[in-house]
């Protein structure tokens, strides 16, 4: 890890402003992350003592009867009731499940489409993230996330991702323990989300913004035939899957569309921290090279006001 950042701060001979303000926040990006995993390892303390850890000894266990590829369930917010929305958070978000919100014959759920400069020049083989105003309003999705996650704010801005890429690592994300409301709005994705309690028994590798499955990234995914049990699901267009990012495992693997046009979804992360991973707090704390990496993207996004960021599907 050490020689990662070293390589990841190497001194240039001409310094970029974006190298100046990276390393001026390096610091202060490392405070925030002790703070946040401090703040957290709290928060699951006091539901511990108050008699609210049922749910988290609930995501511990294996669930008896389940094995292998298991479907998604998915539901049409149209025909969900006020109780359905509570029994959608107590029995699924509240327990690591994931699930599909899609309406009948996939009529739209919303009309949000990312910033046109961002889809220009897409580069092959490379994942783009635009990331986009943190209050600006999401029609049809701001509605179903209130609904599902009432009071809860936006961990931080949304990303779209686009993209000419196959893949990237199956892996958890690092940063505040966050739900992600995954928006696809057009083509399609193979999605592996492993839940919380596999999760837990899989070995991770520490990277820059997330944990990851070492040799995750062939498309054959061998690694889910060590796995008891996990789900998968072709995420359609106009569907929104709902999962815990930070405890479960994730991959997503782009479909070749017909006539060539790249998927296109929209990440929005709600902060979320009921069953957090403890491997998530410690890294916070000693991961360098995390913490490099999120002050150069605070940089970039806040300071520079860069539209989007290229990465190579195995950044991580």
């Amino acid at each position: 890890m050490g020689a990662r950042f070293i390589s990841a701060v190497r001194v240039s001979t001409s310094l970029s402003m974006h190298d100046v303000l990276q390393a001026a926040a390096f610091p202060l990006t490392g405070v925030v992350f002790y703070a946040i995993a401090l703040c957290e390892f709290c928060m699951e303390l006091l539901r511990f003592l108050t008699g609210c850890g049922g749910v988290r000894t609930a995501m511990s266990d294996l669930r008896p009867g389940l094995k292998g590829e298991l479907a998604m369930s998915v539901y049409d917010p149209d025909d969900l009731l006020p109780r359905d929305w509570l029994r959608l958070q107590r029995d699924r978000i509240d327990r690591g499940i994931p699930f599909i919100l899609r309406r009948k014959g996939g009529t739209l759920l919303s009309p949000v489409e990312p910033p046109h400069t961002a889809r220009e020049t897409l580069r092959k083989s490379c994942i783009r993230v635009a990331p986009i105003g943190y209050f600006d309003p999401l029609a049809g999705i701001d509605e179903i996330v209130a609904r599902l996650f009432p009071a809860a704010p936006k961990a931080y801005w949304p990303l779209w991702f686009l993209g000419r890429y196959t893949q990237g690592l199956a892996h958890t994300d690092l940063g505040p323990s966050t739900c992600n409301c995954y928006f696809m709005r057009s083509g399609s994705k193979d999605v592996v989300i492993v839940p919380t309690e596999v999760t837990r028994r899989v070995t991770l590798q520490p990277g820059l913004d997330g944990l990851y499955v070492d040799g995750s990234h062939s498309e054959e995914r061998h690694y889910l035939s060590g796995l008891p049990y996990y789900y998968r699901v072709d995420l359609l267009p106009q569907s929104m899957l709902i999962f815990n990012n930070s405890t479960c495992i994730h991959q997503f693997k782009n479909v070749e569309s017909v006539d060539g046009s790249t998927p296109e979804a929209l990440s929005v992360r709600v902060k979320f921290s009921v069953g957090a991973d403890k491997r998530v707090w410690h890294n916070m704390m000693v991961n360098t090279a995390s913490w490099w990496r999120f002050a150069g993207v605070a940089v970039s996004t806040s300071l520079l006001f860069e539209k989007a960021e290229d990465r190579d599907p195995k950044y991580l």
